[in-house]
């Protein structure tokens, strides 16, 4: 099962129930459909071109010393032995959203670059390339 993760940190100061309708215009623009929406959790789909397959979309706030952070995770059937290039198909798309459709947001990890988990002290990332 493939399973990755982005963090995401606010530019400024933010409430962490403000994070997760800051990442909104991202995934309304990638036509994600969803499950739950609360004020710390989201939970949805993607559906992948061209075939449609679904991954799973959660999205978490997470309380840190130095403010909130977002987690999120894209999940699929895909084999991670395989490179699940379809999950990452996805994980592009969002990240290459986020500049224009939730630039308050800044990316601190992605786990296709950074490793499995996030560790301690992450450091910004360029959102594409």
């Amino acid at each position: 099962m493939a399973r990755l993760i982005i963090v995401l940190k606010p530019r400024g100061p933010a409430a962490g129930h403000e994070l997760i309708p800051k990442l909104m215009p991202a995934l309304q623009r990638l036509n994600a459909e969803f499950d739950h929406q609360g004020p710390s959790h989201l939970s949805g789909v993607m559906r992948v071109p061209p075939q449609g397959m679904v991954v799973q979309l959660f999205a978490d706030v997470q309380p840190q010393a130095d403010g909130p952070e977002l987690d999120v995770v894209l999940m699929s059937s895909e084999t991670m032995i395989k490179g699940a290039p379809q999950t990452l198909q996805a994980l592009a798309a969002l990240i290459s959203l986020l500049p224009e459709h939730a630039g308050d947001l800044e990316l601190i990890f992605r786990s296709d670059r950074d490793g499995p988990v996030p560790r301690q002290g992450s450091r910004p990332l360029a959102a594409q390339g």
